[in-house]
């Protein structure tokens, strides 16, 4: 599955929520996280710390689209997620600022410049030739 660039940036602030990230954190289309040198794909499957950065990821794009708050809660109840997550992830939600979802936001645009980079071939070496 390929991620929208307000997916990634939502990722990549639900990761920093959920293990305190300090440094550069950045994540691809493919869902590959990259923080302080390792790559990495979460697996939510198997780990509740991922489980949990996809649910506030997902919550967060959610918010970014327009969704409520209050109901974005009371859908990771209605998931199944539990009264004790769902009130974890909506007390996080609700204590990021204006400047914290501005600042998301910001992360889409670099998300989807990115990706358009990622995309395009490299012509660094296009037109020399190794004639030895």
């Amino acid at each position: 599955m390929k991620l929208t660039p307000d997916l990634q940036a939502c990722f990549q602030a639900a990761r920093r929520v959920v293990c305190g990230d300090r440094g550069d954190v950045q994540v691809f289309e493919d869902g590959t996280i990259l923080t302080d040198g390792v790559a990495f794909k979460l697996e939510p499957s198997r780990d509740s710390t991922d489980a949990l950065i996809v649910a506030i990821a997902k919550a967060m794009q959610r918010h970014l689209r327009g969704f409520d708050l209050g109901k974005l809660r009371q859908d990771l109840v209605t998931a199944g997620m539990g009264e004790e997550v769902a009130d974890f992830v909506d007390q996080h939600l609700r204590a990021f600022s204006v400047e914290d979802w501005d600042a998301i936001r910001a992360r889409v645009g670099f998300y989807v410049e990115l990706n358009a980079a990622m995309q395009m071939p490299d012509t660094a070496n296009e037109g020399t030739t190794s004639n030895g």
